[in-house]
């Protein structure tokens, strides 16, 4: 094999893997933000979700991306570990869909294809249509870099030490080595999919050569997923596990299967002739064959996932920067999608801190710790989405997309500066414990009435970003008039207090300090209410 064939390898697999990422990007610029919407709404019913992976991956042509959507799911709360399992099963039958585009055979089309998409992208100003374009041009691209790579793969053929290789890959153990080894490296089942396809179009593998290959890249595949779980959380780690515990089955039940029945005489049978067709539906049916044996012990693989990754009496922590990867930095979509999920955790956050910094500062203990760390993970939270705003601004965003984001850089503001308001409070709390003083019994009412207001709008907002509530919205305009009032009120009546009483002097000044936090713990709430409300109607 001459150093030439070696570069043209190299660039047909180039070729091949951009094609794969600007396909795959062009799905989702064609679904907008409607797959992820995909995934949350349909993941209640266990066959229902399974088919949403399945979908969602075929189009997204990455089983990692999907993965990616669930790790954000259970991060927010959204999805339950246990649900994942069914979109996980889905999505590994969703990902085969690859192969069988590569197996197309397009000839001098696959040129075409990609000069007609970068015609679109260039020379066309309408989103749909730029979306098709970069389907059009990846799929192309996907083929000639095929085409490329089959091209440099031939000369293979012609050394004997090379088909040795290619013949021990019947043995089991060995072949699933080398499958998993090569989908490690390249980092991409698809690719390792496509160098085995231009070995067959070469015409230097049959069927039988790669079965046990095929089911080792199938655990190379988990490889990505689960190293980047690494710096998650404990759940995120556990979807991982469920992926991997999948492939592994999937392994283990087909080695004894391919090593008891002549399945390789199925595929030739489905596709006669045509090898690489039949290692497309090789990879299609065992992985649909091991969903199907899964599907009623999909408990069964959550446990699993909790046994390797215990609780060990931990609370679970959030994941509090929204990071930029290479695949989805550029995709405005995705990126409006994953902001708004780390809102909801900073909303859970911010929700958690008020609630108790009130609670504490009635019953008279102390959550300044508590909401001293939930305010670190919140200015986590708030600088990876003021972040991730400059970069989604700096992609050229849709109208829609740049209304979303105005609204979105408000709801940060407000509800960072909502955390630093609860640190008051529980500051506050913490110095009438530690100097042992004490409110009137009427200033403690005034504040468990205005406690019951605030927590009574922080509910709302919760109902609206649920349930998308949006007839709240009255109601919680309501409340923020009514606090105005009666702070402004309570305020007056302490001055005279203070007048009258001069041992609430020192107590009195905590307590008009703890009105003004309120207050605007109060006005940021109506701030967010009218963004969440205002982005709703722009929809």
């Amino acid at each position: 094999m001459r150093f030439t064939d070696v570069l043209s390898v190299l660039s047909g697999l180039a070729i091949f893997l951009y094609g794969m990422e600007v396909m795959g990007s062009g799905f989702k610029h064609m679904a907008g933000g409607k797959l992820q919407d995909v995934l949350e709404k349909l993941t209640k019913k266990p066959f229902v979700a399974m088919m949403a992976g399945m979908l969602v991956t075929a189009l997204v042509q990455s089983s990692g991306a999907t993965t990616s959507m669930l790790v954000s799911f259970v991060n927010a709360g959204i999805m339950k570990v246990t649900q994942t399992v069914y979109v996980i099963l889905g999505s590994n039958v969703g990902t085969t869909i690859t192969g069988h585009l590569m197996a197309m055979d397009v000839g001098l089309v696959s040129p075409f294809l990609a000069f007609v998409g970068v015609c679109l992208i260039m020379f066309v100003k309408n989103d749909k249509l730029n979306a098709i374009g970069e389907i059009m041009m990846g799929l192309g691209f996907v083929f000639i870099g095929m085409d490329t790579m089959s091209g440099g793969l031939a000369p293979l053929g012609q050394s004997a030490f090379f088909l040795n290789i290619l013949t021990s890959l019947q043995n089991p153990i060995f072949g699933i080595l080398v499958g998993f080894v090569l989908t490690t490296i390249v980092q991409s089942s698809s690719a390792s999919l496509g160098i085995i396809q231009s070995l067959a179009k070469s015409g230097l593998v049959q069927i039988k050569d790669v079965m046990f290959f095929n089911l080792g890249q199938n655990i190379g595949s988990c490889t990505t997923a689960m190293l980047a779980s690494l710096s998650f959380n404990r759940d995120a780690k556990r979807v991982s596990i469920i992926n991997f515990t999948f492939n592994l089955v999937n392994a283990l039940l087909f080695t004894v299967l391919y090593m008891i029945f002549p399945f390789d005489r199925l595929y030739q049978t489905l596709a006669p002739g045509r090898v690489v067709e039949q290692i497309a539906l090789m990879h299609t049916f065992t992985n649909v064959v091991t969903s199907l044996v899964c599907f009623p012990f999909a408990n069964s693989l959550a446990k699993i996932a909790y046994l390797l990754i215990p609780d060990q009496g931990t609370k679970k922590t959030l994941q509090p920067e929204v990071e930029p990867t290479s695949k989805t930095e550029n995709n405005s979509a995705f990126n409006i999608f994953s902001i708004n999920i780390e809102m909801v955790n900073m909303f859970n956050l911010v929700s958690e801190s008020i609630r108790k910094g009130l609670t504490a500062l009635l019953e008279h203990y102390s959550e300044l710790d508590m909401i001293d760390r939930n305010e670190k993970e919140v200015n986590l939270i708030h600088k990876g989405i003021s972040r991730n705003l400059m970069l989604l601004m700096a992609s050229n965003p849709n109208m829609e997309e740049s209304k979303q984001a105005v609204s979105l850089f408000s709801m940060n503001v407000d509800l960072e500066r909502m955390s630093d308001h609860a640190v008051n409070i529980a500051e506050a709390g913490e110095d009438l414990t530690r100097n042992d003083l004490s409110l009137s019994l009427v200033a403690y009412d005034e504040l468990k009435h205005l406690s019951d207001i605030l927590l009574e709008s922080l509910d709302m907002i919760g109902s609206i970003i649920i349930d998308e509530d949006y007839s709240l919205f009255e109601k919680i305009k309501e409340n923020e008039d009514l606090i105005d009032q009666l702070c402004f009120s309570y305020r007056g009546i302490e001055v005279d207090r203070m007048r009258n009483n001069s041992d609430e002097a020192e107590s009195g000044v905590v307590y008009s300090e703890l009105l003004i936090d309120i207050e605007r713990i109060g006005d940021h709430i109506m701030n967010v209410a009218e963004n969440l409300c205002s982005s709703d109607e722009g929809q």
